[in-house]
């Protein structure tokens, strides 16, 4: 086989490179071809996408997040060796880290689709947030000195503990206007893997051509984490409303509402910055994307 490496070299303090030549010291042994392709310059790996039978992509969930295009594009089946904090994707697709089990994937595995949603036309596989999730992101990626770890996120956290920015925005969900919370945190989610085993919306399936949203009214720090615990712990959370839909319109309200899209900023078109500003409208979509991922081998 011809099989493609995405390796993020800054992810997990150097483990995604030291992963990477394992991996391709085991294809090379079982007769493989490694083509190892440059996770900043993919717009121009098109030939060698089409050339590949596999793709493991090594690095954290944003590696394959920035990959999506490709995948879309040439639906090669990838692999992803996580090499992140959290790891969300590799978690849902219950893929192992150990290089020899990389390599039974690879060869005796088959494939399998998965939805790919997008906001404001960005393509995503994880979940979009709205609120003091994103603001937290925002605060962790501007002040962002070295890769990765959970402790990174102490600060940022700190932060918007004493100075909460939830969302203030309006939901329209296939064609249903929904009254609006004046202050909320709004998650719209394709898997159910979410940062810290939070899972808030468990029911989420990648594969079933729909978007999971929740939508909890969140005015402050003391809530925010009570609303994080029921989450945690399984439990219906005050003040919320789930529904699932194909297509989403997001509006903004009263007041800037900061947005992340699968653990980054969600920087689209229409919001360079990530920020959703009063009055702007962006939809979230399903249904017109998939990709293929390498499913378990055989028994």
């Amino acid at each position: 086989m011809h099989i493609g490496l995405i390796v993020n070299t800054r992810s997990g303090r150097n483990k995604a490179a030291m992963l990477a030549d394992r991996c391709s010291v085991v294809l090379n042994d079982r007769k493989h071809t490694v083509i190892r392709v440059d996770p900043h310059d993919l717009s121009v790996s098109g030939d060698q996408f089409a050339h590949m039978d596999r793709l493991i992509i090594i690095g954290g969930d944003g590696t394959v997040h920035h990959a999506l295009p490709q995948l879309i594009e040439h639906q090669v089946p990838f692999y992803h060796l996580a090499t992140g904090t959290s790891n969300l994707i590799s978690k849902e697709l219950k893929m192992p880290r150990n290089p020899a089990a990389i390599a039974n994937w690879i060869e005796q595995g088959g494939s399998m689709e998965i939805d790919v949603a997008r906001l404001d036309g960005v393509p995503f596989l994880i979940m979009c947030n709205f609120g003091m999730d994103a603001s937290v992101i925002h605060r962790f990626e501007s002040s962002r000195t070295s890769s990765g770890g959970f402790r990174n996120y102490v600060f940022p956290v700190a932060k918007e503990v004493f100075r909460p920015q939830p969302a203030s925005v309006q939901i329209q969900i296939d064609e249903e206007q929904l009254s609006a919370f004046p202050s909320s945190n709004l998650l719209i989610a394709n898997m159910r893997s979410y940062a810290l085993g939070l899972n808030p919306c468990n029911h989420a399936d990648p594969t079933d051509t729909k978007l999971d949203l929740l939508e909890c009214w969140c005015g402050s720090t003391p809530v925010w984490s009570i609303q994080g615990l029921l989450a945690r712990c399984r439990l219906p959370i005050f003040r919320s409303r789930r529904r699932r839909a194909t297509k989403i319109v997001v509006t903004g309200g009263s007041r800037q509402s900061r947005v992340q899209v699968d653990g980054e900023i969600a920087r689209t078109p229409s919001m360079p910055d990530g920020i959703l500003q009063p009055a702007q409208e962006i939809q979230v979509t399903i249904g017109h994307d998939r990709i293929r991922a390498t499913s378990v081998p055989n028994p």
